[in-house]
């Protein structure tokens, strides 16, 4: 029945070429007047003629997409509509060849817009290149139109970011909505495009992003992903500072070494807020190495104020930038909180590294911390 269907295409593709009084070509290789024709074949009165008619056009490939496109204003409703359908079936196929073939050879098979940029951020080994085909298989336009445009990419990429945040909750009720990663990375991607500038809105609605859980997963995992290498390449590149305390704050809880990169240039930074530089000494506290102490040494005589605080035995007091560098020298250095009289440790609280609670309830506490900290350097010095 198949080989049967077939001889019939071979024989009307054949007429095609017999009859027309422009030149004679191979059947597989239609020219634009045959496939204009074609495509009014698509309104024939016969079932089979627009089937069949459709079936060619759609063995032409991308020859055909000029034509088509020009269809789908047609007058005749039944050709605009038929047009739409093999225009899109022939791009969706276009695109999965041209990806399969990125994926699979890489840029001796050709590139695709923006991929310069990205394997730049990512890699540009093969797992890279399939997540990075997953997101053009869904936002290829968007990335390309984003590419060549800083102007529309900003228009493109405020309307997804804003669009996803409201997906988020969906106005009835407070149950979050879920997010496709794909999505995310699109507008972490086009967000890390230097040529466009955020609004503030924009960037806070992006960073938000970052805390659901499609992307807590994938950093939570033990295996890099490339999805991981773009989240550090957006964070790296903020300078706004609650948007980097934000960024801190998601490395402390998901343990995200990468995240020491941004700590380290935060405490070196004399810009950054008192707060924002507390957070970085946190995290560095939590994941750096004894190398990582000399960013802390140079603020044990900071008493910059991070704030107040109140513990849930009712112990009042207040935490200074350099009790904080202290808290976590002590905690590089594997010592008891305890033993140099901080407030939470006295009350058998857990260290859950917030800077506000590193403090203490008086200055002769803080006094007689720092007094013992210096005498056990000065002991090690001496050996």
């Amino acid at each position: 029945m198949l080989h049967l269907r077939n001889s019939i295409l071979i024989c009307i593709c054949s007429f095609w070429v017999v009859t027309q009084s422009n030149a004679i070509e191979p059947a597989n290789e239609l020219n634009e007047v045959q496939i204009k024709a074609l495509i009014k074949t698509l309104g024939s009165e016969s079932f089979v003629s627009r089937e069949q008619a459709g079936e060619m056009l759609l063995r032409q490939g991308n020859k055909s997409i000029p034509a088509l496109k020009e269809a789908t204003q047609s007058n005749d409703l039944e050709v605009a509509r038929r047009a739409r359908i093999l225009l899109n079936e022939i791009q969706t196929t276009e695109k999965s060849t041209l990806l399969k073939g990125f994926v699979e050879a890489g840029e001796k098979n050709g590139t695709l817009p923006g991929w310069d940029r990205f394997q730049k951020l990512v890699g540009n080994d093969k797992k890279s290149r399939e997540f990075y085909a997953g997101i053009f298989r869904k936002d290829g336009a968007l990335i390309e139109d984003s590419e060549t445009d800083a102007k529309i990419g900003l228009e493109i990429l405020s309307s997804k970011a804003l669009g996803l945040h409201n997906t988020l909750y969906n106005g009835v009720s407070e149950k979050s909505a879920p997010i496709d990663i794909i999505e995310i990375s699109t507008v972490l991607f086009l967000a890390t495009n230097p040529a466009i500038k955020l609004p503030q809105e924009i960037t806070y609605n992006i960073t938000n992003l970052l805390y659901q859980q499609p992307s807590r997963t994938i950093l939570g995992e033990t295996n890099p992903h490339p999805y991981r290498k773009l989240i550090i390449s957006w964070m790296l590149n903020q300078s706004d500072p609650n948007i980097v305390s934000q960024h801190l704050y998601l490395s402390l809880n998901l343990n995200l070494k990468e995240g020491m990169l941004l700590a380290r240039r935060c405490i070196e930074n004399k810009e950054m807020p008192v707060y924002t530089k507390a957070v970085a000494m946190t995290l560095v506290g939590k994941l750096g190495g004894p190398d990582d102490s000399r960013l802390l040494d140079p603020y044990l005589e900071d008493t910059s104020l991070v704030g107040n605080f109140q513990l849930a035995d009712q112990q009042k007091g207040s935490t200074q930038i350099r009790d904080v560098a202290l808290a976590m020298l002590i905690q590089m250095e594997k010592k008891s909180h305890k033993d140099y009289g901080f407030s939470f440790a006295r009350a058998n609280l857990t260290m859950h590294f917030n800077p506000y609670t590193m403090g203490f309830t008086s200055n002769e506490a803080r006094t007689s911390a720092f007094v013992k900290w210096q005498s056990s350097k000065n002991e090690t010095s001496q050996k």
